[in-house]
């Protein structure tokens, strides 16, 4: 038999599995405390809107429209009478985690994001400046709060998270008479069996979750490298951020943000409200969002672009209206990695996924114990046994 038909019958016989298995250890063992923190932490974000909302860290959660929803016209000019030196950013629409409009504003204090009422728009007041227990979370999660360095190590992790899936892959396959029975565990048998089993079902039906965490975080990582990667192999068109500017008008018109709105639904029919960015520099436009679904994040949202000094409309980006295999590699990224798009179930899914990650960490400490070093330490324990004395012959 050649190697290949020796690894799908008689696997174990193979150098090329046992290389497979030493850097499956030991790469296991070098990110045993990262594994652990990552899978943990990962699962409670998961539902990190419904802990803000029980714990109570969303202090204008409560709030409910007795009404029509206010214009943002009406909300922009609340915010503007409440902070007259705030240059206002954007202002999104109410939604299910936060059910009032939400302004983000620059002051002479810094960044500030007010609660204004659904039904009013009149200033509810300020969003908590310092950070709660869940965005400290979410930050070691993300960057163990070092910024860009900290992504960059995240990165590392998930290039080495990808390498234990690989190599488990190939330590994984038992044969072609016994791969049916690594797919569950016998409870039956002895809890060093039991674990055994563990780690090899529960690796082997989260190894394409856990492959997908470990991409996004390479891309987390690295974006624009990944980027560029992905799109010498297949074009980048929607997932990509258009460069859109406008002329520098010396007199301005007097443009409704009422009016852009309205236009905005005409261009983009059959789409929601999301709120408006306003132009961050004299050449930029103003971006009316559209929402195509009701989703947490902006993966589903159109943006309509208006020359703000004219209204004139310019053009929509529709960001998830993917056109090439590139395009849905970059934009996956963010809903595949966070689990938070597609409802409640799924969300359970994700979770249960990132705590299976700290469970083959510690199952797999467990193997190591039981292979190897559990007969190291009885030897290490084992009393010195005395050298048996010489007998003196009598005189």
């Amino acid at each position: 038999m050649n190697v290949l038909e020796r690894f799908f019958r008689r696997p174990q016989q193979v150098a090329v599995r046992r290389l497979n298995f030493q850097i499956h250890l030991w790469a296991g063992i070098v990110l045993t405390l990262y594994l652990i923190f990552i899978g943990v932490t990962g699962s409670i974000l998961v539902f990190r809107t419904e802990l803000e909302r029980l714990d109570g860290l969303n202090p204008y959660s409560s709030v409910r429209a007795d009404g029509p929803i206010a214009s943002l016209a009406a909300v922009a000019d609340h915010v503007r009478t409440a902070y007259p030196d705030g240059h206002i950013v954007s202002i999104l629409t109410p939604t299910d985690s936060d059910p009032t409009f939400v302004a983000v504003l620059y002051t002479r204090h810094g960044r500030v994001r007010v609660a204004s009422g659904p039904s009013s728009g009149q200033v509810l007041g300020e969003f908590h400046s310092q950070p709660n227990w869940l965005d400290v979370l979410s930050g070691l999660h993300e960057s163990f709060l070092l910024g860009h360095t900290g992504r960059v190590l995240n990165g590392v992790g998930a290039v080495i998270l990808l390498l234990l899936n690989a190599t488990g892959l190939v330590v994984w396959w038992p044969g072609i008479r016994n791969w049916r029975r690594a797919l569950k565990v016998d409870w039956r048998r002895n809890w060093r069996r039991i674990n055994f089993d563990l780690h090899s079902a529960v690796g082997f039906w989260t190894l394409s979750i856990v492959t997908i965490w470990a991409v996004s975080g390479i891309y987390f990582g690295w974006p624009r490298q990944t980027f560029q990667f992905v799109n010498s192999l297949s074009r980048v068109i929607s997932a990509r951020p258009p460069s859109v500017t406008v002329p520098l008008e010396s007199k301005a018109s007097d443009v409704s943000l009422d009016d852009l709105v309205a236009r905005a639904r005409q261009i983009d029919p059959g789409t929601t409200l999301g709120g408006v960015e306003f132009p961050y520099g004299s050449r930029a436009p103003l971006a009316v969002l559209m929402h195509r679904r009701n989703a947490p994040g902006r993966e589903y949202d159109d943006t309509v672009y208006f020359n703000p000094y004219t209204g004139e409309y310019i053009s929509t980006w529709r960001y998830g209206v993917n056109q090439t295999l590139g395009d849905w590699i970059i934009w996956l990224q963010v809903p595949l990695h966070f689990g938070t798009y597609w409802g409640l179930g799924v969300k359970v899914i994700w979770a249960a996924a990132g705590l299976a990650i700290p469970l083959l960490t510690v199952s797999g400490l467990l193997m190591y114990w039981n292979r190897a070093l559990r007969r190291k330490w009885k030897h290490l324990r084992r009393p010195a046994t005395a050298a048996p004395s010489a007998e003196v012959p009598a005189a």
